[in-house]
């Protein structure tokens, strides 16, 4: 697998993710993608832990948003933007910004200790670890 160690991870514990929350079939690419993390001599498991908070966090976020987008009889989306929830989706909306800042802080974490890959290097950002969920006390409705 022509891939960085930090893509890897991330998308493992993306594709774990899917293979916890839903019906889709991912295991093919979950074990191929942990065969390559395996590959690796250097314990990663801090790595993993941390980048699968954060995309489980992102995770509910963007359930969140996707519900409050939902019309409110559960026939579809609403088309009118003047009935959405702008104020909720927006504070969700950042949650998702700021965390994302904080996976590509993490991503960048592991492309210097692996000496591979790139750097993700966004103009007029500074690295933050912001809180994910668990720190939060945010419940959201499936208990995560």
């Amino acid at each position: 697998m022509k891939m960085p160690i930090s893509e890897i991870i991330d998308r493992y514990t993306i594709t774990k993710l899917k293979t916890e929350r839903t019906d889709e079939d991912v295991s093919d690419e979950l074990n191929s993608y942990r065969t390559e993390i395996d590959k690796y001599k250097i314990d990663v498991e801090e790595y993993i832990d941390r980048m699968y908070d954060i995309n489980g966090t992102l995770w509910n976020y963007e359930t969140q948003m996707r519900k409050l987008m939902d019309s409110r009889n559960g026939t579809g989306p609403i088309v009118d933007a003047n009935d959405l929830p702008l104020v909720e989706i927006g504070k969700l909306a950042l949650l998702v910004r700021d965390l994302n800042g904080t996976r590509n802080g993490l991503k960048s974490e592991i492309v210097e200790k692996f000496s591979e890959g790139f750097k993700d290097i966004k103009i007029n950002y500074v690295k933050t670890d912001y809180p994910v969920l668990s720190n939060l006390g945010l419940k959201f409705e499936d208990g995560n």
